[in-house]
C-alpha cells in the first residue's frame, strides 16, 4: 500500500461502512479527506429527492414529478439533522480516535463537522422557517472547525503549528479548503459570523497561489498533489464570491482550464487521483472516488465542469443491481484495490464515490440517480429514529454528517441562481 495515497473514504465509507463491510484504515495509513438562493426556474427543495427506504413506495412516482413537484421529505432529513445538530453540539460520537495515525484521526474529526456545517446550513438555505433550530449547531461545527488542535495534522505536515498564518506566507496547505469551504456556506446563513475575516483570509490566500501556479497544483501536503483536494479549493473560492459578492472569475477560470486540461483523463471523463505536484502529470488512475467528490465541490465554481465530471459517473461508472445503484471506483480499461480512497470496492461499485455522487446528483437535478443512490443509503444504512433524530448506525457520526450534506446539496452552487436569497437570513 502506498501510505498517503490510500485516503478519501473519510467521508463516503462512513455513509456505507458497516453496510457494505467496509474497514477503518490502519495504522500504517494515512488517509485524508478529499469529499441558496433562489432559481430562475423550478428546483427541487433539499428534501424534495430523497426517497422513502421501501423500494414499492418509489416505483410509481416519476423522476420528474420528485424533482419540479415533490412533497418534500422532511420526514427523513430533519430528524437526520437534528441528529446531526446533537453530536455537533454535544461533541459526540466523534472521538478522540487512536488508529495510530494522527492524520486520520484528525481528518475524521474535519470530515464530521465539515459535513455538518454544510448539510446544516444547506438545509437551513432551502428550508429557512428551521434556521432558528439550527443555528446554534451551524455554529458550534464552525467554532470547532477553526479550533487550532483541529488542524494539528496539517501543521505537523509543514513543521508549522500554525496553519491559517502559513498558507499567507507560503503555497500548499489545499486540505484547508475544506474549511474554507465551510465556511462560506456558514456565512451564506450566518452573515455575521465570526469568522468572516478568517473565511476572506484563506480565500484570498489559497486563490493567489493556485492562481500562481503555472500548471493548476495545488500541493496538499508537501510533495502530495491531489486534484480532488484542488476541485474543494476552487469550490471555496467559487462560493466565497456567491456569499461574499467578491470577484474571482479571473482566477476560477484559470484554475478550471488547468484542472480540465490536466486533472481529467480524456478517455473516461474520470478525474486522476494523484498528480506530480511541479508538473502536474497523472501519478495515479482516474477515479470513480476523486470524479464524485470534484464533482460535489466544483458545482460551487464551475457548472460546466461539475455537469461534465457527473456526466463521466453516469456513463463510465454507473452499475445497478435489481433496484438499487452505485459508482464503480475504476473506469473500464482501469483496475485497482480497495483502498482508504474508494472504501470497500464490492463487484466493482466504491463506496466513496457512491456517497458523493449522491449530492452530485442532487445538485445536477438526476432525479432518477439520486432516488436510486439513496435508496441504496436508505437500504443498507440501517436508519433508526429515536427522540425525533434518525442516524444511520452503519456510518455512525460521520456517515450521518456526511449524508445530510449529500441529501441538501444544491443550495449556492453555480447550477443554481442564489444571488437573490443571500442575506435573506439574517
Amino acid at each position: 500500500m502506498r501510505g498517503a495515497l490510500r485516503r478519501r473514504a473519510v467521508l463516503g465509507a462512513f455513509v456505507f461502512s458497516a453496510a457494505l463491510g467496509c474497514r477503518d484504515a490502519p495504522p500504517d495509513e494515512a488517509p485524508r479527506i478529499t469529499s441558496s438562493g433562489a432559481s430562475a426556474e423550478p428546483v427541487a427543495s433539499a428534501c424534495d429527492m430523497i426517497p422513502t427506504p421501501a423500494p414499492s413506495a418509489l416505483g410509481s412516482s416519476s423522476a420528474s414529478a420528485t424533482v419540479d413537484e415533490g412533497a418534500g421529505r422532511m420526514e427523513i432529513v430533519l430528524p437526520l439533522a437534528r441528529s446531526v445538530a446533537f453530536h455537533v453540539e454535544h461533541r459526540a460520537g466523534i472521538g478522540p480516535l487512536t488508529t495510530g495515525s494522527s492524520r486520520y484521526d484528525g481528518e475524521r474529526v474535519v470530515a464530521m463537522y465539515q459535513m455538518a456545517a454544510m448539510g446544516l446550513a444547506q438545509l437551513v438555505l432551502d428550508h429557512p422557517s428551521h434556521r432558528g433550530e439550527l443555528l446554534p449547531a451551524i455554529r458550534a461545527a464552525a467554532d470547532a472547525l477553526v479550533e487550532p488542535e483541529t488542524w494539528a495534522f496539517g501543521g505537523a505536515a509543514y513543521n508549522d503549528a500554525k496553519p491559517f498564518d502559513a498558507v499567507e506566507q507560503s503555497a500548499g496547505h489545499a486540505y484547508l479548503g475544506y474549511l474554507d469551504l465551510a465556511l462560506g456556506m456558514v456565512r451564506a446563513v450566518d452573515p455575521d459570523t465570526k469568522h468572516a475575516a478568517l473565511h476572506d483570509r484563506l480565500t484570498v490566500a489559497l486563490a493567489r497561489h493556485l492562481a500562481a501556479s503555472n500548471v493548476g497544483v495545488l500541493e496538499t501536503y508537501p510533495g502530495e498533489a491531489y486534484p480532488p483536494d484542488i476541485a474543494m479549493v476552487i469550490g471555496a473560492i467559487g462560493l466565497h464570491g456567491r456569499v461574499t459578492g467578491a470577484d474571482h472569475g479571473a482566477e476560477i477560470e484559470s484554475a478550471v482550464r488547468h484542472f480540465r486540461a490536466r486533472f481529467v483523463d480524456a478517455r473516461s471523463g474520470f478525474v486522476h487521483q494523484s498528480v506530480d505536484p511541479i508538473r502536474g502529470t497523472p501519478r495515479d488512475a482516474p477515479r470513480g472516488s476523486g470524479t464524485a467528490v470534484s464533482a460535489f465541490a466544483l458545482a460551487f465554481a464551475d457548472a460546466d465542469l461539475a455537469g461534465e465530471l457527473h456526466r463521466a459517473l453516469v456513463a463510465q461508472g454507473r452499475q445497478d443491481v435489481l433496484s438499487f445503484a452505485g459508482i464503480a471506483e475504476y473506469p473500464p480499461g482501469h483496475t485497482g484495490d480497495a483502498d482508504v480512497d474508494a472504501g470497500l470496492v464490492f463487484l466493482g461499485v466504491g463506496a466513496t464515490a457512491t456517497a458523493f455522487a449522491i449530492g452530485s446528483a442532487r445538485i445536477q437535478r438526476d432525479a432518477e440517480l439520486f432516488e436510486a443512490l439513496a435508496r441504496t443509503a436508505e437500504t443498507f444504512g440501517d436508519p433508526q429514529e429515536r427522540d425525533g433524530r434518525r442516524t444511520y448506525t452503519r456510518g455512525g457520526a460521520v456517515g450521518d454528517a456526511a449524508l445530510l450534506a449529500m441529501y441538501t446539496a444544491g443550495p449556492l452552487t453555480a447550477q443554481r441562481d442564489g444571488a437573490a436569497r443571500r442575506n435573506t437570513n439574517r
